[in-house]
């Protein structure tokens, strides 16, 4: 994972007021952030999913079209109900969530992460959606250089 090597106080005056602490950490919020969506979750969700529940922790939380589950083990069985599927994104945003009033340097170099996803997700062989996912990463305690999925949420739009 990433290491802070920075001991700069983030000044904004240098550089025409941009903050180099926080243009550290969206730049890293983004690189994890594509990692996480491409190559992590959908492309585990769409051909393995149980493999993603090493993704997430016993208080995370999974809401999947208002049916939430609490804890791993009922986020695996309500994995286990759903249809095989296949997404296609469209889009999605991302944004690191800082600590308050102030950015603290373990946020520099791993922000916790809110990320929105949209696209279309195919169930079965007949039965194609819009969706919104929502999903917020944060450090995961025994481990701070990791990120786990604490909250997910899936709405189904058409």
């Amino acid at each position: 994972m990433y290491k802070n090597n920075n001991n700069s106080n983030g000044s904004n005056s240098a550089n025409g007021g941009v903050n180099e602490n926080l243009k550290k950490m969206v730049e890293i919020t983004i690189a994890k952030a594509t990692a996480f969506i491409k190559e992590f979750y959908y492309p585990l969700y769409d051909t393995e999913r149980l493999e993603v529940l090493n993704l997430y922790k016993d208080p995370s939380i999974s809401i999947w079209n208002g049916t939430e589950c609490q804890g791993l083990e009922k986020i695996r069985n309500l994995l286990s109900e759903i249809p095989k599927s296949s997404h296609t994104i469209e889009t999605f945003d991302c944004q690191p969530v800082q600590s308050f009033p102030n950015i603290l340097p373990e946020d520099i170099d791993n922000p916790n992460i809110l990320i929105t996803v949209t696209g279309k997700v195919l169930y079965g062989t007949v039965s194609t959606h819009n969706f919104h996912q929502t999903f917020l990463l944060v450090k995961d305690p025994s481990n701070p250089q990791s990120l786990f999925i604490s909250y997910d949420c899936i709405r189904l739009t058409s």
